[in-house]
């Protein structure tokens, strides 16, 4: 505004020496007044156009502002995009994927001797941790903290829990459908049926025979690693990961899970939750359905000719 009103008045001075100027030019004496009417006409004018200018640039000064996607559409996309991975998957993922299974195969065979150190060392102390580990690994752990975050957010407007909330959310749903299909796939005996860890009953539907692989440990890693990529100070990384690493160890102290159970969840809960912070990280401002259709639109062309019509799709 007071730049406008700045102009205004220079405007107005213009118009008064301007008319100065012409009566001077009139008056034959008057020469060395007209000259310096002119001289202070010109000033007038240079900076009358350099506030023009000014003003002219004021949108490039205020861009407009981007907006966020849904929440909703992003953690769906996220989902959808975690879980048809290995349609983009190239050599060095294929073989990322089966190292982990390799690796988790051959950690079988320390699972009895870990099982047996478990069942030698209890105490009153990790006695009164286990249901901690127990709890942290719990569906409606998971809903407390996903919940908790976005509610948070909304109430006290803090974009940075609201997005956290939406990175557990999404990350909770993925790993744990992959890691409840495997379960009930796969159907390999806990450590308390005491029938050796090579057991298996595909599709039982009996909770002693879901042993592979861990679903506590895979929403306990999930919290911890979102929680630890969100903020900074290196303590509270170590607290977070402790969380998963006592809800780790409660299983095997009570004998729900064997230790390749809790190791492969865990590599479930890393490459998902990996996959879906970097996924929502980049459909934060890129609407993935618009996106979607810039990709895929097509524009028909009618042309013409003597032989007919010809139509061409442009996509």
């Amino acid at each position: 505004m007071k730049c406008l009103n700045s102009l205004t008045i220079k405007l107005l001075l213009l118009l008064v020496f301007s008319a100065s100027a012409n009566m001077l030019a009139q008056n034959p004496d008057s020469l060395q007044l007209h000259n310096t009417a002119n001289d202070t006409l010109s000033v007038i004018k240079n900076t009358a156009v350099k506030n023009v200018d000014f003003t002219s640039n004021l949108d490039s000064l205020n861009p407009p502002q981007k907006h966020k996607t849904n929440a909703l559409i992003r953690v769906a996309d996220a989902f959808v995009y975690t879980a048809i991975s290995p349609v983009r998957w190239k050599g060095k993922d294929w073989t990322t994927a089966a190292a982990t299974v390799g690796g988790a195969a051959v950690l079988t065979l320390v699972d009895e001797p870990i099982k047996d150190f478990w069942d030698h060392n209890h105490s009153p102390l990790l006695d009164d941790l286990e249901p901690l580990g127990f709890h942290n690994g719990k569906p409606y752990a998971a809903m407390v903290m996903t919940g908790g975050f976005y509610v948070t957010g909304w109430i006290f407007k803090s974009e940075w829990a609201k997005e956290t909330g939406i990175i557990l959310g999404a990350s909770y749903l993925t790993s744990g459908a992959l890691q409840t299909i495997m379960k009930s796939a796969v159907g390999r005996a806990r450590p308390s049926t005491d029938v050796g860890n090579y057991k298996f009953k595909p599709f039982f539907g009996d909770p002693a025979y879901s042993s592979f692989p861990s679903g506590h440990i895979q929403i306990a890693l999930v919290t911890s690693m979102v929680l630890a990529r969100r903020v900074e100070n290196p303590w509270l990384k170590g607290a977070f990961y402790a969380g998963a690493g006592v809800t780790m160890a409660s299983r095997m102290y009570v004998d729900a899970h064997w230790f390749s159970d809790l190791v492969f969840g865990a590599a479930i809960s890393y490459f998902c939750t990996d996959t879906v912070m970097k996924r929502l990280e980049k459909t934060a401002y890129d609407n993935p359905i618009k996106a979607l259709e810039r990709k895929h639109k097509i524009s028909w062309q009618v042309n013409p000719n003597f032989r007919g019509i010809g139509i061409v799709g442009t996509f």
